[in-house]
């Protein structure tokens, strides 16, 4: 999986697919879950919370590695987003 959040991320980053255990689209608050919009949790942010890349709205890509690391990747795209997620379901180990 490729996701990047220009201008903070000049490369795209990748997530191999057999790293990922569990991959779904669900809908979040990010006020009360990430504290608003944006590049959140990690070292710099929101530390101890599992990540977010989202821009708007409320409707994300929940990923969760095999390591147990969570990463929330925000889309305007929720069909689009679980039409990909099933084709590519086979490849989640």
């Amino acid at each position: 999986m490729h996701y990047q959040f220009f201008p903070l991320h000049f490369k795209v980053k990748t997530i191999p697919w057999n790293t990922i255990s569990k991959a779904y689209v669900r809908k979040y608050q990010p006020i009360s879950e990430f504290g608003g919009w944006g590049l959140r949790g990690g070292f710099f942010f929101n530390k101890g919370k599992e990540k977010a890349v989202n821009v708007s709205g409320d409707i994300g890509i929940q990923l969760i590695l095999k390591n147990g690391e969570k990463l929330l990747i925000g889309t305007l795209l929720k069909e689009e987003a679980k039409r990909v997620l099933e084709t590519y379901n086979s490849k989640i180990n």
